[in-house]
């Protein structure tokens, strides 16, 4: 579990390392990751009757559901939960961490104000240029977990 240098001590969040062959990827539904500005992702998206996800321009974000269906095996917290997220970008060395001065990107880790027992294994990638945000695990498989946010409304 990694903590991102915006959050305070008992935020945690979603940490995942890729490489950069992985931010071009497809899924074997044939989505693709697209790398897009933060106003790009901001706004209401949800992924079925009870999953949603609010993502906002100053890089909070309200979430309920993250812990059903599919999602169950992730580690999420449930219910109404809240937190900061941000842009993955290259440290430096060709490793991929939380930005909070990422200002584009393609795939948005989730650092939750929710202390929780086990760390939160779920990532959002930008696909479809900007039209969805899939739920997944492993950054080599864009939409893994078979969860597929689309904007609200």
């Amino acid at each position: 579990m990694l903590k991102t240098p915006f959050a305070p001590a008992v935020r945690w969040t979603v940490a995942v390392l890729i490489s950069l062959p992985a931010a071009t990827a497809c899924d074997d539904t044939g989505a693709r990751t697209a790398s897009v500005p933060a106003d790009r992702v901001t706004g209401a998206w949800r992924a079925g009757d009870d999953t949603a996800l609010a993502l906002s321009a100053d890089r909070a974000f309200t979430a309920s559901g993250l812990n059903s269906g599919k999602l169950a095996g992730t580690g999420c917290p449930g219910g109404h939960t809240d937190g900061d997220w941000a842009f993955f970008a290259d440290d430096g060395d060709g490793l991929y961490m939380t930005s909070p001065g990422a200002r584009s990107g393609s795939e948005i880790g989730l650092s939750f104000t929710e202390p929780s027992d086990e760390p939160c294994r779920l990532t959002l990638t930008v696909v479809d240029d900007g039209e969805a945000l899939c739920a997944t695990s492993d950054p080599e498989t864009p939409c893994d977990l078979g969860v597929r946010f689309t904007r609200k409304g």
